[in-house]
């Protein structure tokens, strides 16, 4: 069991120039636990506690929790009772990023891909040079995506999505018809030197974000 001078301990080691959300509640925690009624039990009572020790309340109101599809209905009916939240269905959004249980579905990412078409869609009606186009592809689209690859690896339809529409943007369109692309976009991520545009590839993307998460997990509990 965790005790009151723990939480006091925790509580009081965060940073101090962290602001809570304007209503007075700290906002984006998720817990996972599994569905035992001993787990539920000691995780609102740690909560009671952390509402003790820091003088803030926890919203049920804005509180839910996710379980997998096949669930039973008297496990869901049980963490209703316990926590006195309510149940959400899957993928909810947390800190930009899709969670969900299951496999992964392209749906989960239309947010994502709708904030590309927007810029892409607002960039349109501009008299862009190719430069332009590769100085706003570069500094701007592939910088949408980081933040969610950084947690999470999308699924290789909606990295082939990303590539699409920024390659259409790239070469243009003509009276509401794209135009011939005269390379393909995985030429054109090659450097400058190599007849590219130094584009990076999202797939390389992915892989060294995952890598720089690792390495910090690694060298943070190694501590």
């Amino acid at each position: 069991m965790v005790s009151m001078e723990e939480v006091r301990n925790a509580v009081f080691s965060m940073n101090p120039n962290c602001a809570s959300s304007p209503d007075g509640f700290e906002d984006n925690v998720i817990i996972f636990t599994s569905a035992t009624r001993s787990s539920l039990q000691l995780i609102m009572k740690t909560l009671s506690t952390y509402e003790v020790v820091s003088d803030q309340s926890i919203n049920k109101e804005k509180s839910h929790f996710m379980v997998p599809t096949n669930t039973p209905m008297e496990i869901i009916d049980m963490v209703k009772d316990i926590t006195g939240f309510y149940q959400k269905d899957s993928p909810i959004s947390y800190l930009g990023c899709p969670l969900y249980t299951g496999g992964q579905r392209i749906i989960y990412y239309s947010e994502l891909l709708a904030k590309l078409v927007k810029r892409i869609n607002d960039w349109q009606t501009r008299i862009l040079s190719f430069g332009g186009r590769i100085t706003l592809i570069k500094h701007v689209l592939q910088s949408i995506p980081i933040h969610t690859m950084t947690s999470i690896s999308p699924p290789k339809t909606t990295l082939n999505y990303i590539k699409r529409v920024t390659a259409n943007f790239f070469w243009g369109w003509d009276k509401e018809k794209k135009k011939y692309h005269w390379a393909s976009w995985e030429t054109l991520s090659y450097p400058y030197e190599e007849e590219g545009i130094g584009v990076r590839k999202l797939e390389d993307t992915c892989k060294a974000l995952q890598i720089k998460q690792w390495w910090n997990f690694r060298t943070k509990n190694s501590l």
